[in-house]
């Protein structure tokens, strides 16, 4: 699916959530969403099995934290950073080493 159309149904159904909390509440809403957006940028993320997993979902979630906005470390998972140029050289470093490369999902690509 196409991202543009992704984010504009999640800000057509935020909106339509927003309109349904009480005028005098909507700036603590508000608030809430960005303090979540917050906690995720400086927090780092737990591990996968630990309990919290299924909470920093949830924070990441209300925080709007999808598509370009994705924290980029996820429980569980950690980022190696590259130069671009050298990116087919790593991962045919971690394919040697028997290190799966995961896609955006978290998943394991297949390889190439």
């Amino acid at each position: 699916m196409n991202t543009t159309a992704k984010l504009g149904g999640l800000g057509a159904a935020i909106a339509l959530l927003l309109t349904e909390v009480p005028a005098q509440y909507t700036l603590y809403v508000a608030l809430f969403i960005i303090a979540c957006g917050a906690v995720t940028a400086v927090v780092p993320p737990p591990h996968a099995g630990g309990g919290w997993a299924v909470a920093w979902q949830v924070i990441t979630t209300i925080g709007l934290n999808i598509g370009w906005a994705e924290n980029h470390f996820k429980p569980g998972q950690s980022g190696v950073r590259v130069p671009l140029a050298d990116k087919p050289a790593a991962r045919q470093a971690l394919g040697a080493a028997g290190i799966p490369v995961l896609d955006r999902r978290g998943r394991p690509e297949p390889p190439a």
